[in-house]
């Protein structure tokens, strides 16, 4: 029990020394005049220390003090050499950065749909690359983690739901804008369905 303590404590602390290293990073890049790319650093450092934390202490652990969010889930694209965290509370923030979870569907790696709202700079950065049969590895908190495969990639009008229903299997539904521009009237939306458990 000590022992498992004392790792407890040590990780902490290396995740607050990461922490401080990452602000001093972003500091030195601003100063250079290389601000977005420091920004972009930043925030999915402290989104990867945000989950390992929480997965260390069981505790909701916010990526930065003001977020009214944290991180369910993590989801690996092996072909693309992606990794993505999932945050909570789509309908209240969706990060540039990462996943976010829609409150009204299961949780991710749950038996349902779990769906998940991808920011337009996501989408350009790996959904659109997705193709049918690609696999997705899902690492949630409370269900372990499970292979999924992309099964379907649609492009539906907005106010199209049925791709957003209950299931009866695990499934996951990534939806973003299309085509992203500033009159965006449809979805791209992308369907993996659950394989195996890992």
């Amino acid at each position: 029990m000590w022992n498992g303590h004392t790792t407890m404590k040590t990780t902490l602390r290396m995740s607050g020394a990461a922490l401080g290293l990452a602000i001093s990073f972003t500091a030195w890049q601003v100063s250079q005049g290389h601000g977005i790319y420091a920004q972009t650093w930043l925030a999915e450092s402290l989104l990867r220390t945000a989950w390992v934390r929480t997965q260390a202490s069981g505790h909701q652990v916010k990526p930065w003090p003001w977020a009214e969010t944290w991180p369910l889930a993590r989801l690996t694209i092996p072909r693309l050499e992606v990794e993505q965290i999932i945050l909570s509370r789509a309908d209240q923030t969706l990060s540039a950065f990462a996943l976010a979870h829609l409150d009204s569907s299961v949780l991710p790696g749950e038996i349902g749909n779990s769906v998940l709202g991808v920011h337009s700079e996501t989408y350009f950065g790996f959904l659109k690359a997705l193709r049918p049969g690609d696999v997705l590895i899902l690492e949630s908190l409370r269900s372990g983690r499970w292979r999924y495969q992309v099964s379907a990639i649609y492009i539906v009008d907005k106010t199209s739901t049925f791709l957003l229903e209950p299931s009866l299997n695990r499934r996951l539904t990534l939806v973003s804008c299309y085509p992203c521009t500033v009159q965006d009237d449809r979805r791209y939306v992308v369907v993996a369905e659950e394989i195996e458990r890992v």
